[in-house]
């Protein structure tokens, strides 16, 4: 601009100047033209995946940025982004604790440098195996836990009427002799809503009738039982996906509560532990270790492993309690010498005998201690133990509230 403003006379020098200037750039331009000639079909090479050299990776071109000084790049390309860090491999839970089952206690002891010395055995139906499974699975990692011995058959009762017609009263002698068991666990009566017969009428479940004949039959499985292992719990049965089903079980509970009550042993109740907070079966729930697991089948009837150690859970309580008992002595069996009732099906009768337990006298001695003579070493303990006599008041000591106050050394009043 400022040549075209001077006269014509400048104007030459300044085109002069702009020849000079423009000349170096030129004769670049010049000398990369056959250079960007000669590499165009090596770029388009590149491209094109048939001209492309074997093993070759094209590359996008790289952006130096502009660079005036030599040290600092103006324009300077981002940082490649960092290489995403493959996803964490999913954490594995540890595996599912496997115990073992044993059918007897000599089984339990066999080839063992430190054989168990407490023994729980597990009889009943399904309910009473998945049961034991829990047990044995959740006993696996502790020292010195009881061996856990099993008489199960999946569809009896504990009436003896069909399907299988298995009579557990000739069957539980046999299972306590060969388990010699501290502590026996019944899980039974889950397949015995059903009619019964009485005489020539059909009794509908949960009736009165009903209820009176079967719990007839519960207190003669239960004192069979417990006439030789002596230490008895009862579990109750567990809600299931049907409605229906799961209504009478419920109703079953109330009685096998009652009557374990009656017989004055203990009452597992599992109901709690499968049950959402309605009251309503569930499938998935909270297991032993805290995590949500599935605790059901897809069959709504059966455990999981999980589900049968939370099983496991609700009878190991009452299960170490009664394992901590002393073992001295023996439990007398409640009986008064009479006939125990009649079997449903006129079958065997009083279950105690038949079970082994030998038929209580009809005199029995006092349980009060005999009484010793007055000034006998520890008389004054008796009397206070058993009469609740208080020890005479010493002068002068805190409990003497004679008045007025007597002097030490004289006799006590009268």
């Amino acid at each position: 601009m400022m040549c075209l403003a001077r006269p014509l006379a400048a104007t030459r020098r300044c085109a002069a100047v702009l020849a000079a200037l423009t000349a170096p750039v030129l004769m670049a331009l010049s000398l990369a033209m056959p250079l960007v000639v000669a590499g165009a079909p090596s770029a388009m090479a590149q491209g094109d995946p048939v001209l492309r050299p074997p093993g070759s990776v094209p590359r996008p071109p790289a952006n130096t940025g502009l660079n005036i000084f030599g040290g600092w790049t103006l324009f300077a390309p981002n940082k490649p982004p960092p290489p995403a860090q493959a996803p964490a491999p999913p954490k594995q839970p540890p595996p599912e604790p496997e115990g073992t089952i044993y059918s007897s206690a000599d089984e339990a002891t066999q080839g063992k440098k430190q054989p168990p010395t407490t023994f729980v055995l597990v009889v009943g139906d399904r309910l009473a195996g998945q049961l034991a499974r829990g047990l044995a699975d959740s006993y696996v990692t502790e020292k010195n836990s009881p061996a856990v011995i099993a008489s199960i058959e999946d569809d009896s009762g504990f009436l003896p009427d069909p399907p299988l017609g298995i009579d557990w009263l000739a069957r539980l002698p046999d299972a306590i002799k060969a388990a010699q068991p501290n502590v026996a666990i019944l899980a039974l009566g889950s397949n015995d809503i059903r009619p019964l017969k009485d005489a020539d009428q059909t009794v509908e479940p949960f009736t009165d009738r009903w209820n009176e004949l079967y719990g007839r039959r519960l207190d003669e499985v239960i004192a069979a039982l417990r006439s030789q292992a002596r230490r008895v719990i009862v579990v109750g049965a567990a809600p299931v996906q049907s409605t229906a089903t799961m209504a009478d079980y419920a109703r079953l509970n109330d009685l096998l509560r009652a009557h374990a009550a009656r017989a004055g042993v203990a009452f597992a109740n599992v109901w709690d532990g499968f049950v959402d907070e309605d009251g309503k079966y569930i499938a998935f729930g909270a297991a032993v270790d805290g995590q949500r697991r599935r605790l059901r089948f897809n069959d709504g009837v059966r455990f999981t492993r999980a589900g049968a150690r939370k099983l496991a859970f609700f009878t190991q309580k009452d299960l170490a309690r009664l394992l901590a008992e002393p073992t001295t002595g023996e439990t007398p069996v409640p009986t008064d010498g009479t006939r125990a009732p009649l079997s449903l099906t006129d079958g065997q009768r009083g279950a105690s005998a038949l079970a082994g337990a030998a038929a209580a006298s009809a005199s029995r001695p006092s349980a009060q201690p005999a009484a010793l003579p007055a000034g006998a070493p520890g008389a004054d303990s008796v009397r206070i133990l058993t009469e609740g006599v208080p020890l005479t008041a010493v002068p002068g000591r805190a409990d003497d509230h004679s008045w007025p106050p007597r002097v030490l050394g004289a006799p006590p009043a009268q």
